[in-house]
């Protein structure tokens, strides 16, 4: 969603580049000014989806829904008379969730200050983007909401919406406390390292080494980010690299043994990259992850259990821009341990193993297709269809537990919708 916004505001090049608001420090180039900023954005969705999960247990959803949100920018950029860029930024979300509009309530999902000198870099402190964002290159989620990426994908069940590996995971890499280092641009090379002790919030209780507390244990700690990009122009062809690599240990589980429950985990192990080529109007590439983690929800990373297997995914796409128009489409496939299941249908003969799995590997595939339209600047308008299926031998997506029904769910969606920033 976030290169969607990049669309928006300027010439797409199809590529992240630095995506994220932790680049202000090239905003204010004044020595002895500040400036003070309140950008926002309301986006609002209407779309027709249909999924195996529609009517389970006797309940059938609507397949035609509307859905939008609102989302706030605060910040500030200030460069002193010796050359230091300072400033501050956040972004403040409302819930989302399914509670009535009176009982709506806003969070802070990314809060942070920056210190930084052209010359040596920048380093920036709070809930923010890591490398891994920051750098993340060829996921083509520029030519409509997002894709699988988008926000508009949320209308379809949940259980039936096929993980998208690649996302700008706020569970994982946005809403965490760290300190990250971006150096400055060298001959189109740049580079960040990032480090978070806890896997919390910035306001969030203490730090947990240890626990037999099953929740708590497998939780990353000491989580260290480190990437690059490389950009570049050779003549009419357009060229970007970028590459990431993240390590994190776990919060250690004192407790016993408990049956048919994951217990042990490794530690936390992730290898991502991609390219784009760009050539007039037409950008083509993809990206690729690979390591030891479990992901189940589009936005939420966990560590892979003892008995899973590494997930690996990959992404294909290709975008074309004419003018304030941009068109294009992507593939995806994602396979990952799996969802855990919570227990056993009755009745259905299905098993947990010693390790708390099912008897198969998830797998994941998705496609997107669609375009967006620059009507204004700041008001941009969209067209989205996304497909997708998932499956999962003994698991059934509809109960969360293992089961021989709904073992493999499929979902299809057709939308249009608006965003107006300012």
């Amino acid at each position: 969603m976030r290169k969607l916004l990049l669309a928006c505001a300027a010439t797409l090049t199809g590529v992240a580049g630095m995506a994220s608001i932790t680049s202000a420090m090239a905003q204010t180039a004044t020595p002895g000014s500040v400036t003070v900023r309140l950008n926002g954005r309301v986006n609002w969705y209407a779309g027709v989806e249909s999924s195996s999960l529609d009517s389970i247990g006797g309940t059938k959803t609507s397949t035609a829904q509307f859905s939008g949100y609102m989302r706030l920018f605060p910040g500030f950029d200030g460069v002193a008379s010796n050359g230091l860029h300072y400033g501050a930024a956040a972004e403040i979300r409302i819930n989302g969730g399914n509670s009535g509009a009176s009982s709506e309530t806003l969070f802070v999902h990314q809060a942070y200050g920056y210190l930084g000198l052209p010359q040596l870099g920048q380093i920036s402190f709070g809930q923010e983007n890591g490398p891994t964002v920051i750098f993340q290159t060829g996921t083509f989620e520029g030519f409509n909401d997002g894709g699988w990426d988008g926000d508009i994908s949320a209308q379809i069940p949940s259980a039936a919406q096929p993980i998208y590996p690649f996302t700008d995971n706020s569970g994982l890499t946005q809403e965490t406390d760290k300190i990250v280092y971006l150096s400055p641009s060298i001959s189109g090379f740049q580079f960040g390292v990032g480090y978070e002790p806890n896997h919390t919030a910035e306001n969030v209780t203490d730090p947990v080494v240890s626990s037999p507390n099953l929740t708590l244990g497998g939780t990353p700690r000491n989580l260290i980010d480190v990437g690059g990009q490389y950009t570049q122009k050779f003549g009419p062809i357009g060229v970007q690299v970028g590459a990431d690599y993240m390590y994190a240990g776990q919060v250690s589980y004192t407790g016993g043994s408990v049956a048919n429950t994951a217990t042990s985990y490794h530690d936390l192990s992730i290898l991502s990259g991609g390219a784009t080529v760009t050539y007039g109007g037409l950008t083509f590439g993809g990206n690729s992850v690979y390591g030891d983690f479990n992901q189940v929800t589009g936005y939420t990373f966990e560590l892979e259990p003892e008995g899973g297997k590494a997930a690996v995914g990959w992404l294909a796409g290709a975008q074309y821009t004419m003018g304030p128009a941009v068109v294009g489409a992507s593939f995806f496939r994602f396979d990952t341990t799996g969802d855990l299941p919570g227990g056993i249908d009755a009745g259905s003969g299905a098993t947990i193993t010693p390790a708390g799995l099912t008897t198969g590997q998830q797998s994941n595939t998705g496609v997107a297709v669609g375009g967006t339209y620059t009507l204004v600047p700041g008001v941009s308008l969209f067209v989205d269809y996304d497909y997708g299926f998932r499956k999962q031998g003994g698991y059934n997506f509809a109960t969360g537990d293992a089961g021989n029904d709904h073992n493999y769910v499929q979902s299809q969606l057709f939308g249009v919708g608006s965003q107006i920033q300012w």
